[in-house]
């Protein structure tokens, strides 16, 4: 009987931490499913480069700036000052006749995404090159990284599904 006893608590055993690692996997205490690695400049440059552009459209992206978001120009760029983010930054093309601005933020360590993402619809300014306007906003998030883009509709499509998809 001991003999019997002792394998059903190896078996019971064995199934427990089996059962642990496996468990382990499919709870959200990891964090990471959505977590998108690298600077906000290095993600924007994978997000360019796979999105589904024309060629032309290629073309004046190089002559776009990228840079990070000073404290004095964050209001203007994001329309609000309430985001706390670690890292950023700022697409737009040199010379505003083109109404483009792509943006990533990544938050701080346990803000809310879906509130950012709301201050960022509800402060963006598709006008806010005063000649031209912007078609689409958008505003996406993947884990703690936080795309905003105000843009032609084609293109803020192609940018948005490339984000989504990394």
């Amino acid at each position: 009987m001991k003999k019997y006893v002792r394998e059903a608590c190896s078996v019971l055993l064995f199934a427990a931490v089996f059962g642990m690692f496996v468990l382990s996997g499919c709870g959200e205490g990891g964090g990471t499913k959505d977590k998108i690695e690298g600077s906000c400049e290095e993600v924007l440059a994978q997000v360019y480069e796979k999105a589904d552009l024309d060629e032309e459209q290629r073309t004046a992206m190089k002559e776009y700036v990228a840079s990070g978001i000073p404290a004095e120009s964050a209001e203007y760029i994001l329309g609000t000052t309430e985001i706390a983010y670690t890292d950023a930054v700022c697409s737009a093309p040199q010379i505003n006749v083109v109404p483009y601005q792509c943006v990533l933020l990544r938050l701080e360590e346990g803000a809310d995404a879906e509130a950012a993402k709301q201050l960022l619809l509800d402060n963006a300014n598709p006008r806010m090159w005063v000649c031209v306007e912007a078609d689409s906003v958008v505003v996406e998030n993947k884990g703690d990284l936080v795309l905003f883009l105000m843009a032609d509709a084609n293109v803020a499509e192609a940018i948005r599904t490339s984000f989504l998809n990394l």
